[in-house]
């Protein structure tokens, strides 16, 4: 790609337009080629930039895709505590595990990202990136635990913080389970390995009502601490 015509963003307006352009553009990448095949080479191709340019906005391709989680994280709390709150009352067990299980099956792109944040988005990416990540990712889990408690209010602040830490780990690991390569698929087509077969919505929804109805048959959970 010929790269003269580039001009450089001056205004801190210009520049958030050019990072939300890359964003936009990795993201309708990772929706047609998934995580694996995204390179920064094509997120560059798809809006226009030398690969080169990308490096004035992002660290890296792995600094893009943290970046999009962070976004798709956001944008699925936000669902979710509408949907939660549309609940009309505090809820139990079954129905907020529904209500968090369809949030994650409506923004898969937010599942596959998780289930790579550690292997792969936190890699190759500076240290301020990673803590500018930490940091909105304290604030989106104070928020998650704010809304968990409103909707289960049996259980403490603390309680529900801690309970969000198993649910994404269920989301990260069930994820590629129920997505699997295609020669893995194929061979997962054969009756003997039946037993293999993860449905995704409906095994991360029975965990996190397990999960949940665990939390609240622990004892009293107002005063319950997690060491």
């Amino acid at each position: 790609m010929v790269c003269k015509t580039f001009q450089r963003a001056r205004s801190k307006e210009r520049k958030a337009q050019r990072r939300t352009a890359l964003l936009e553009g990795t993201a309708l990448l990772v929706d047609e080629l998934g995580v694996d095949a995204v390179s920064l080479s094509a997120i560059a191709k798809r809006v226009g930039l030398c690969k080169s340019n990308v490096y004035t906005y992002f660290d890296s391709r792995e600094h893009i895709l943290l970046e999009l989680l962070h976004e798709d994280w956001s944008a699925w709390l936000a669902d979710t505590e509408v949907a939660l709150v549309k609940l009309g009352r505090p809820g139990d067990a079954a129905s907020v595990a529904r209500v968090l299980t369809q949030a994650f099956v409506a923004r898969p792109r937010l599942c596959e990202l998780a289930s790579v944040v550690t292997s792969v988005l936190e890699k190759n990416v500076s240290e301020d990136a990673i803590a500018e990540f930490k940091t909105r990712a304290l604030s989106l889990g104070i928020r998650s635990a704010a809304m968990l408690h409103a909707a289960l209010p049996a259980l403490d602040l603390e309680l529900c913080a801690w309970l969000l830490k198993p649910t994404f780990a269920l989301v990260a690991g069930l994820w590629p389970m129920a997505h699997p390569p295609p020669a893995v698929a194929k061979v997962m087509e054969r009756p003997e390995f039946a037993i293999h077969h993860t449905d995704f919505e409906r095994e991360l929804g029975r965990s996190i009502e397990l999960l949940l109805r665990g939390a609240l048959q622990a004892g009293d959970a107002g005063t319950r601490k997690i060491a």
